[in-house]
């Protein structure tokens, strides 16, 4: 059976291994790599992409131009959907825990009293 190559329109995580001022470089599931050019960061004006885009950081995007036999790929966080964009974190109900406030109610005036102090 053929590996799997991602395909225009796949949906990645990645992990920032390089940065340079107009791209970086992702790498990916099965050391594959990518580059996200500066243009495909926002739909508004990037001018400084480091402010945007950290070594070591995580970014969900999608694949923009996938090339198999060079084995490149070409990325974007700007073409994900609204839905893509933000339906990858776990919904987890919470509804039965007892979350209470108690805790901080208790302990604020002293936090504030010290901070006056200091």
């Amino acid at each position: 059976m053929k590996n799997y190559f991602p395909k225009v329109g796949d949906v990645m995580f990645g992990v920032v291994i390089r940065l340079y001022p107009r791209y970086a470089v992702l790498m990916f599931d099965k050391n594959l790599t990518g580059l996200l050019h500066i243009s495909e960061v926002s739909h508004f004006f990037v001018y400084n992409f480091t402010s945007y885009i950290t070594i070591g950081n995580v970014y969900r995007v999608k694949v923009i131009q996938s090339d198999e036999n060079k084995k490149q790929l070409k990325v974007s966080i700007k073409a994900l959907s609204n839905e893509e964009r933000h339906n990858h974190l776990p919904k987890v109900d919470i509804s039965h825990l007892d979350i209470s406030f108690e805790g901080l109610k208790k302990h604020l005036p002293t936090w504030l009293n010290k901070v006056k102090e200091e």
